[in-house]
């Protein structure tokens, strides 16, 4: 019940952030549609999201997370010096690679033409964004070691919020301001996270060098698995920026990676606010029970893998069913039009397919980064970023276009999950997925799918309706389905209780 406390905490604001980005993209869509500007735009903005994975909440949160939550647990105090030599460190760092950064979009700004000097121009103000969304992201990495969820979760919403603001001042050529929204949020993620650190236990010091030889090896510890960790972590974010650059190289014409974004903010709905909240929810128990050994490890893991595949099913096949309505209530207005929306729905379908061996791959990963063992996920990662690469090479060039990126995304991310799994059945973690329990929800959720599509097709859009009569088939769909899932897939198995693993021969001594 405390991980599913801690899971609604991080859900409901994850649900509240979301909700207030499906606004902003519908002001976007109805505003720029398919346009230029709007394309370059995101593929600007797709710079600082990947370097924010890498040197913040993904690559370095990953890494520090379980060492700071074991620290905790032997010396608070020491702990609290170990995350300040981190932020400190990382801050400076950070500052340094703003202004390569800054130097070489100006650089491409001024030697580049076209398309290159648009993204070039919008990414300059974002750079800085860069120092303070990964400091952020630490602070909420230390936040959830000290099991304070709320302020971590609730912090996206003041992105939506800044980028809200400027869109709905109706401001011509509006893309020319966002970047500077984005900047204006990531200052106001560091001071929220400022108050709630100190609220719940202090700012950890401020610090660039130790005396302590101890700390000094943690910290050559943690430097030694950054590298890998930042390979394992971002391999998501590099395939996003990968599948934005050749979506703009590839497909002809205007739109495709707005397309792209559009239909991928959708499986992001859920994968946040399902897949992020029992992740991050649970990482810190992984994190204390892996100095345990893998068998104590595998029953975090099946617990939030139970959590995980209960309301993804629904979530995917949900998605898969109703993406053309879900595609018109969100998108089609203004400048959207018909043609926007039929390359939206085919990508959404495949990108359906992909949530729920994105969302386990995620999770699995993190067992191998609570155990410090950083090798097995780069591995993986790289497999999957090179056979996304060349599928997306190959189907890109399809009569899908942008549509075969999303379907490469289902593929890499199924051989990901796949792979994980694999490995941890020869890490003793066996039973990962209850399959004979899995049986009834997933039953329930091919029966929801089905009453879904049947009454989608009975009741079909009508010429000449937009978003408003969309949003009233959708109601219903989700109404029907909810009901369908509910009573047919009960609760029983998600309220089942772990059984206890036998230590593996991985955890003695001799293993």
């Amino acid at each position: 019940m405390r991980l599913m406390r801690r899971v609604l905490t991080v859900s409901g604001w994850t649900l509240v952030s979301r909700m207030l980005g499906l606004v902003r993209d519908r002001l976007w869509a109805g505003a720029q549609g398919g346009s230029l500007m709007l394309d370059c735009f995101l593929v600007a903005f797709q710079l600082p999201n990947l370097l924010r994975n890498l040197f913040g909440e993904g690559a370095l949160a990953a890494a520090m997370i379980p060492r700071y939550v074991q620290e905790r647990d032997r010396d608070a105090a020491a702990a609290e010096v170990f995350a300040g030599l981190v932020l400190t460190r990382l801050a400076l760092f950070l500052c340094l690679l703003a202004v390569i950064g800054m130097a070489a979009a100006v650089a491409a700004l001024q030697l580049g033409a076209g398309r290159v000097a648009i993204v070039a121009a919008l990414t300059i103000p974002q750079v800085p964004y860069l120092i303070f969304i990964c400091v952020a992201a630490i602070m909420s990495g230390i936040l959830n070691g000290r099991r304070r969820f709320w302020v971590p979760a609730f912090a996206p919403v003041l992105m939506n919020l800044a980028m809200i603001s400027t869109v709905g001042l109706g401001l011509d050529d509006e893309c020319w301001y966002l970047p500077y929204a984005v900047l204006a949020s990531g200052i106001a993620n560091v001071l929220l996270h400022l108050w709630a650190l100190r609220r719940s236990g202090g700012v950890p010091p401020c610090a660039v060098r130790t005396l302590d030889e101890g700390m000094r090896q943690r910290l050559r510890e943690l430097a030694k698995a950054y590298l890998p960790t930042v390979l394992a972590s971002g391999v998501y974010q590099i395939n996003a920026w990968l599948d934005a650059i050749i979506a703009m190289a590839f497909v002809a014409g205007n739109g495709a990676v707005a397309i792209l974004y559009f239909a991928n903010r959708l499986l992001q709905f859920p994968m946040a606010l399902i897949g992020h909240g029992v992740t991050t929810a649970a990482y810190p128990e992984l994190a204390a029970g892996a100095a345990k050994g893998w068998a104590h490890t595998g029953e975090g893991l099946r617990e939030a893998v139970r959590l995980l595949s209960y309301w993804l099913l629904p979530a995917a096949v949900g998605l898969l069913a109703t993406a053309e309505p879900v595609v018109r209530t969100i998108y089609q207005v203004g400048s959207f039009d018909e043609g926007l929306v039929a390359r939206t729905v085919l990508a959404v379908q495949f990108y359906a397919t992909a949530l729920i061996p994105m969302a386990l791959s995620r999770l699995l990963m993190r067992a191998f980064h609570a155990h410090r063992d950083q090798a097995t996920p780069v591995r993986v990662s790289l497999a999957i970023v090179g056979a996304n690469l060349c599928l997306n090479l190959v189907l890109v060039q399809t009569r899908l276009a942008e549509a075969g990126i999303a379907l490469s995304a289902a593929c890499t991310a199924t051989f990901g999950c796949a792979a994980y799994m694999r490995i941890l059945g020869g890490r003793g973690v066996h039973a990962v997925l209850d399959w004979r329990g899995l049986a009834r929800p997933a039953l329930a959720a091919v029966a929801m799918g089905a009453a879904v599509a049947a009454l989608l097709h009975w009741w079909p859009q009508p010429e000449g309706r937009a978003s408003g009569y969309a949003a009233l088939r959708l109601g219903a769909a989700v109404g029907l389905g909810a009901v369908v899932y509910l009573a047919l897939a009960g609760r029983a198995w998600l309220k089942r209780r772990t059984t206890t693993a036998e230590p593996s021969p991985a955890d003695s001594p001799e293993g």
